[in-house]
């Protein structure tokens, strides 16, 4: 019996594929050097481009996840191997071209028999395409990562909601910071004594600032807490600056899992 356990190396390699690429297929090569979008030059149809017949979506947005059966063109990537029609692989690819068909550069290659164990495994599971665990740990090692440049964090409720005084809050593009207050349950790291922290936020909608997170009465979550500049500390110790510094509470076990 063939084993088709990913090594760590494998394994590695994969991610780092699903990380930059946004598009993952199987496919089987149908034509070289042809395409089947007319928007490609003539002068790029070469022994780099091919017609791939996609049989699986590995992962994909969700515009894309209905590509099985179909045929792509892959711009194939200048340092890969050239393919010969039959050939099969798992393309990892980002859009190139978009209309009556779909064209994609392929970013990286892998056997297709290497992604064989998450095929199978993606077969027995509802709802989810064969790289979705390798998305859900992609995400599950961004958060630890994030939540390892943190002051704090902790668990709590927000008990409070003041806008600050004091502050530029009327510039097009100025903060408009405003104080959360939040009701600690559980101090996972940080120097966080007292029951009640009070954390700073930017509640502008400026494009700079409206992905941070927007404290809300009665919210309960887990913050990952920055400690505030020298020009801000006097108005709270703590501050919101990233998209991913609000979690809800059960996120707690993922980077629990990842110390």
């Amino acid at each position: 019996m063939t084993d088709t356990t990913p090594t760590a190396a494998a394994s590695d390699d994969l991610t780092a594929l699903v990380r930059q690429a946004p598009l993952s297929f199987l496919g089987t090569v149908t034509r070289v050097g042809g395409t089947s979008l007319a928007a490609v030059p003539v002068e790029d149809r070469n022994e780099r481009t091919a017609v791939v017949r996609v049989d699986q979506v590995l992962h994909a947005p969700e515009a894309f996840r209905q590509l099985a059966g179909g045929e792509v063109t892959v711009q194939l990537a200048p340092d890969a191997a050239l393919m010969g029609v039959g050939e099969r692989a798992a393309f990892f690819t980002r859009g190139m071209v978009y209309g009556e068909g779909l064209g994609v550069t392929e970013v990286g290659r892998l056997p297709a028999e290497s992604v064989q164990s998450h095929v199978s495994l993606a077969a027995t599971t509802a709802d989810e395409l064969p790289f979705t665990s390798v998305q859900r740990e992609i995400r599950a090692q961004d958060l630890a990562a994030h939540a390892g440049t943190a002051d704090a964090v902790v668990v709590g409720t927000v008990v409070g909601l003041e806008q600050v005084d004091g502050t530029d809050r009327y510039s097009e593009h100025a903060p408009d910071w405003w104080r959360a207050r939040i009701g600690v349950t559980r101090v996972e790291r940080g120097p966080v004594a007292d029951s009640t922290v009070a954390v700073l936020y930017p509640n502008s909608r400026d494009a700079h600032f409206y992905r941070v997170p927007k404290p809300v009465a009665g919210q309960e979550g887990l913050w990952l807490l920055h400690a505030t500049g020298d020009d801000l500390r006097g108005l709270a110790p703590y501050e919101l600056i990233h998209p991913e510094d609000y979690q809800p509470v059960h996120k707690l076990a993922v980077l629990r899992e990842r110390r």
